[in-house]
C-alpha cells in the first residue's frame, strides 16, 4: 500500500493538473479528474480512499458535498431569478419535475433498478452541473439567451435535486425501516423539514448581522461561515438523515439574500477552497470505483445512459418550453447540453451506499450509472457544444471584443479606429450625455456601471476578451480591473496610468489591485487627453515581407505603439509587462500626431474625385 502521506500529494497534485489542463485545453476539468482517478485507483492503485480513510471516507465526501452547494448557494439570489427571462423559469419549474419522472421510469423500466434506486437516481440526476456548463459557456461563447438558461439551470437544479434524491431516499427508508405510512410519514417530515428550514435560515440571518456588525474580523469570516455550514449541516444530519445537505443550501441562500456587504471576498475563498473539493472528491470517487462494478452494468444500464442523454433530455426541454418565447434551435442546443458534473457523481457515491444499507442491494448500481452519465456527457457536450452552437448560428456575434470604460474624446476615436478594422468593441460610461458622441458615431454602447448587478444579468461580459479602463479617476480604474480580472484574467484588463506613476512608491497603486498599464507609466490619463487636443490621433499600419515594425515605428518621438491587432481581428494592447510583435499580415496600432488641416484637405479631394468618376454626392 502506499503510504498515507503519498496519496495525499498524488489527489492534491492531480486535482491541480487536472483543473490547469483543462484550462488550457479549454476541456471542461471533469474529464482529466476522471483520468487521473482511474489511473491512480483502479489502473495502478497508487490510490486506494477506503484505506486511507476508512470510516472517514463516507462523512468526509458528504461534508465536502455540503461545502460545495453551500457555494453554489451563495449565488442563488431570489432577486436575479426573479429578473430571468419566463423561459428560463419554465425550463427549471417544469423541466425538473418532468425530467425526474421520466429518468425514474427509465432507470425502474430500462435498467431494472427497484423504484426507491430508480427514483433516487433519477433526483441525482436532475442536477446539471454549474462547475462543468460555466467553462463550457465561456469556451463556447454563445448567445446571452441560451447562455442564462444553462447557466441558471445548473445553479439551482443542483440543490434541487440534491433534495428531491434526499427526501425519496428518507421516504423509502422510513417507510421500509419504520413501516410508517404515507400520510404519517409526510406529516412528520414536513413538520421536521419546516423546523430544519427555521434553523438555518436563523442561523444565516443570525450569521449575516454578525458580519455585518463587525463582531467578526475581516480575516475570519471565512473561517466563520466555514465553520458555521459544517455545524449546521452536523446538527441537521443528527436529526434528519442527509438533512444537512438541505440545511446547508437554505443557509447559503439567506446569506445570498441578506446583502451582506463582504460577501464577495467570502464568495472567493469559498470558491478557491470548493476548487479543491471538487477535485478532490471526484478523484477519491473515481478511485475507489471497483472495476467489478462497471462490468455490472448491463445491456440495460447502457440503454439507460443513452436514453437519458439522447431522448429524455431533449423531450424535457421540449415539452417545458411549449408556449414560451424559445426557437426550434435554441430548444435544440439546451435539449442537448446537460452535463453532469462533480455534485452529480459526490451524491451517486454517498446515497448509493445509504441505500445499501437500508437494504436496496441494487443501490450499488446508483455510482457507475452516474459515473457513466458523467462521463458521457462531459465528452459529449463538451465537444459539440461550440461546433453545434456555430452550425445553429446560436454563438456570440462578439467573439473576443475590447470593453472600454470611460467614454472621452480619445477613447472614442479608439473605439472608431477598431470599430472600422473589425475589432468588436463596446463602450460603457455611467454618463449618459458622455456616450453621446460615440453613439452618433454608431459605436456600441452600454449606459451603466460595468460592475453593477444589472449589468451581469443583461450584459454578457464573458464574450468580450480585453478591458480598458480610461476614466479620470484611478482608483476606479483599479477596482474595475481587479473585479473583473478573476472573469477576464489579469493580463487581459488594462488601465491607464495616472500622475502618481511618476512619483514616490507610496503614492502608487499596488500592482496586485489593478489592471495592467496601458502602453506606458509615463503616458497617463491627462497626457492622452492633451495630445489628442494637439492633433494626435490613432491609426493602423500593415506590417508585410517589405515593411516590418521597425521601419513602421519610424517618428517614435511622435508615435506611441499602442497593440497590435492580428488576422482574426483580435487586438494585444501593449503593457510595460509585454510588447506584441506584429507578423507578416497584422496590424500595428498607432496614436500619433497628425495634420488634420491636411487630412481634410485630401478628404475633400478625394470625396471631388470620387464625384468625378460617378460617385453619388452625399
Amino acid at each position: 500500500m502506499t503510504a498515507p502521506l503519498i496519496q495525499i500529494a498524488l489527489i492534491i497534485l492531480s486535482g491541480f493538473v487536472s483543473q490547469w489542463t483543462a484550462w488550457k485545453l479549454h476541456i471542461p476539468a471533469i474529464v482529466f479528474l476522471l483520468i487521473f482517478g482511474f489511473i491512480l485507483g483502479p489502473v495502478t492503485n497508487l490510490v486506494q480512499p477506503e484505506l486511507l480513510m476508512g470510516d472517514l471516507l463516507k462523512p468526509a465526501i458528504s461534508a465536502a458535498v455540503a461545502i460545495i452547494l453551500f457555494e453554489g448557494s451563495l449565488h442563488l439570489k431570489l432577486r436575479d431569478i426573479r429578473e430571468v427571462q419566463p423561459t428560463i423559469l419554465r425550463i427549471i419549474l417544469l423541466g425538473a419535475p418532468l425530467g425526474w419522472l421520466l429518468i425514474s421510469s427509465a432507470a425502474h423500466y430500462v435498467a431494472g433498478l427497484t423504484w426507491p434506486v430508480a427514483m433516487t437516481l433519477g433526483g441525482i440526476l436532475i442536477v446539471t452541473g454549474p462547475t462543468v456548463i460555466t467553462p463550457m459557456l465561456r469556451h463556447a461563447r454563445v448567445k446571452q439567451r441560451v447562455g442564462s438558461v444553462l447557466k441558471w439551470e445548473g445553479i439551482i437544479n443542483d440543490p434541487v435535486g440534491v433534495i428531491v434524491a434526499v427526501l425519496v431516499y428518507e421516504y423509502f427508508h422510513f417507510s421500509h425501516s419504520a413501516g410508517l405510512e404515507g400520510t404519517v410519514f409526510y406529516a412528520k417530515l414536513a413538520t421536521v423539514l419546516v423546523g430544519l428550514s427555521a434553523i438555518s435560515y436563523i442561523f444565516g440571518r443570525f450569521s449575516a448581522l454578525i458580519l455585518e456588525r463587525g463582531w467578526v474580523p475581516e480575516y475570519l469570516k471565512a473561517p466563520f461561515l466555514l465553520a458555521n455550514v459544517l455545524t449546521i449541516f452536523t446538527i441537521c444530519d443528527v436529526l434528519l438523515h442527509e438533512s444537512g445537505l438541505i440545511a446547508v443550501t437554505i443557509y447559503g441562500m439567506t446569506l445570498a439574500n441578506n446583502h451582506v456587504s463582504s460577501i464577495e471576498e467570502i464568495k472567493r475563498f469559498k470558491e478557491t477552497i470548493t476548487l479543491l473539493l471538487i477535485a478532490g472528491v471526484f478523484i477519491i470517487l473515481t478511485a475507489g470505483l471497483d472495476p467489478s462494478l462497471l462490468n455490472q452494468i448491463d445491456k440495460g444500464g447502457i440503454l439507460f445512459v443513452l436514453l437519458v442523454i439522447f431522448l429524455i433530455r431533449p423531450v424535457t426541454v421540449f415539452l417545458s418550453s411549449i408556449g414560451a418565447n424559445f426557437s426550434f434551435k435554441e430548444r435544440l442546443i439546451v435539449g442537448w447540453i446537460a452535463p453532469r458534473g462533480v455534485v452529480c457523481a459526490a451524491i451517486s457515491g454517498v446515497m448509493g451506499l445509504l441505500l445499501i444499507e437500508a437494504g436496496y442491494e441494487d443501490g450499488e448500481k446508483i455510482l457507475p450509472l452516474a459515473f457513466g452519465i458523467v462521463l458521457f456527457t462531459v465528452v459529449l457536450h463538451g465537444l459539440t457544444f461550440k461546433p453545434l452552437a456555430r452550425l445553429l448560428g446560436l454563438t456570440s456575434t462578439v467573439s473576443n471584443g475590447v470593453i472600454i470604460v470611460g467614454a472621452q474624446d480619445w477613447t472614442i476615436q479608439l473605439a472608431e479606429t477598431l470599430r472600422d478594422r473589425d475589432v468588436p468593441v463596446l463602450m460603457i460610461d455611467t454618463n449618459w450625455h458622455r456616450l453621446k458622441p460615440a453613439r452618433q458615431a454608431k459605436i456600441p454602447v452600454y449606459y451603466g456601471e460595468i460592475l453593477s448587478e444589472e449589468t451581469e444579468l443583461n450584459l454578457d461580459i464573458a464574450s468580450y476578451g480585453t478591458l480598458l479602463a480610461a476614466t479620470d479617476n484611478t482608483a476606479y480604474n483599479s477596482f474595475v480591473c481587479n473585479t473583473l480580472a478573476k472573469q477576464m484574467g489579469r493580463e487581459n484588463v488594462f488601465q491607464v496610468s495616472y500622475q502618481e506613476e511618476r512619483g514616490p512608491e507610496h503614492k502608487k497603486m499596488p500592482n496586485t489591485m489593478r489592471g495592467r498599464l496601458f502602453v506606458d507609466a509615463e503616458t497617463n490619463y491627462y497626457d492622452w487627453w492633451h495630445k489628442y487636443r494637439n492633433s494626435w490621433r490613432f491609426k493602423t499600419t500593415r506590417v508585410s515581407t517589405t515593411v516590418d515594425e521597425d521601419e513602421v515605428a519610424g517618428l517614435s518621438g511622435e508615435r506611441l505603439k499602442v497593440g497590435v491587432i492580428n488576422k482574426n481581428n483580435v487586438l494585444a494592447f501593449v503593457s510595460p509587462e509585454i510588447e506584441p510583435i506584429a507578423k507578416d499580415g497584422e496590424q500595428v496600432l498607432f496614436f500619433e500626431k497628425v495634420d488634420l488641416e491636411r487630412k481634410a484637405e485630401e478628404k475633400l479631394q478625394s470625396r471631388n474625385e470620387a464625384q468625378k468618376n460617378g460617385a453619388p454626392k452625399d
